[in-house]
């Protein structure tokens, strides 16, 4: 008999406990409202969550891209990356968007990390050559070919004034870049967040990571060759079937596909 009685009042204490508690924190959430209700009235919109504006979109001119992301973002870093000395369609993607920013008289720049652009190849795919600023890393002064282009790439982003900035780290040795840091990838994400240009990397690998704003794979599926069967050095590259797939797109969800293709056509074919 006197378990129970013990017991109730042990419960009946509890329960009253609570309900205090409860009516304590009424007055301290009102104070919450009132103190949000002062600042919101200064500052509008101060306590609301911000939401990023969708970025401008430079389309690539290949369809199966463009349908799916929209372009290559503005004010994001972008990396298309594919295997280093096979024909894969990264430069093709390049000299397309290019054409596109050129067309629109806008500047681009390229570092050139392996002095392996060519300038007749751009001007026949319909690249504005005197809206161009091509850099040309050759490792001198004692610097090795990667350091030189992220040192022109910092200047060049630095100074703006370009609609698209290209860095080709293509043909730099794996090994190499995963020695960059992942702090440097994060300062030149954070930098061109603030400007209205696009930061195309060429890589034989996703190195950006979470960085990058779109990541795009591409890979060579089919190539097609003409010349005269009899003459073995009278052979070239006429065209070639592409794999193109999305990695990251930090801006829309890709469509799911184990990839789609785009075929890159020899400008002498």
């Amino acid at each position: 008999m006197v378990d129970s009685r013990l017991h109730g009042i042990v419960r009946y204490n509890f329960y009253k406990r609570i309900k205090n508690e409860s009516n304590s924190s009424q007055p301290f959430m009102s104070s919450i409202a009132i103190i949000r209700s002062q600042i919101e009235s200064r500052l509008p919109g101060a306590l609301s969550p911000y939401i990023a504006p969708e970025p401008e979109m430079i389309a690539t001119g290949i369809q199966i891209l463009d349908r799916k992301t929209g372009g290559i973002p503005k004010s994001g870093l972008t990396q298309v990356c594919a295997p280093a000395g096979v024909s894969s369609g990264r430069t093709t993607l390049l000299l397309s968007v290019m054409e596109r920013v050129t067309s629109r008289e806008e500047f681009c720049a390229l570092v050139d990390a392996s002095d392996s652009f060519d300038p007749a190849s751009a001007e026949a795919a319909g690249v504005d050559m005197s809206r161009l600023l091509w850099a040309r890393c050759k490792g001198n002064r004692g610097m090795r070919p990667l350091e030189q282009a992220f040192r022109a790439a910092d200047i060049i982003l630095q100074n703006g004034g370009f609609g698209l900035m290209a860095v080709d780290l293509g043909n730099i040795e794996e090994r190499l870049v995963r020695k960059v840091p992942l702090s440097t990838w994060f300062r030149f994400a954070r930098v061109v967040e603030k400007m209205p240009a696009a930061l195309v990397f060429l890589l034989s690998h996703s190195a950006a990571q979470s960085c990058a704003a779109l990541t795009l794979h591409v890979a060579a599926r089919q190539a097609s060759w003409q010349g005269l069967d009899h003459v073995s050095h009278a052979h070239f590259l006429s065209r070639v079937e592409c794999e193109i797939e999305i990695g990251r797109a930090r801006l829309r969800k890709p469509m799911q596909s184990a990839g789609d293709r785009f075929t890159a056509t020899s400008v002498w074919a």
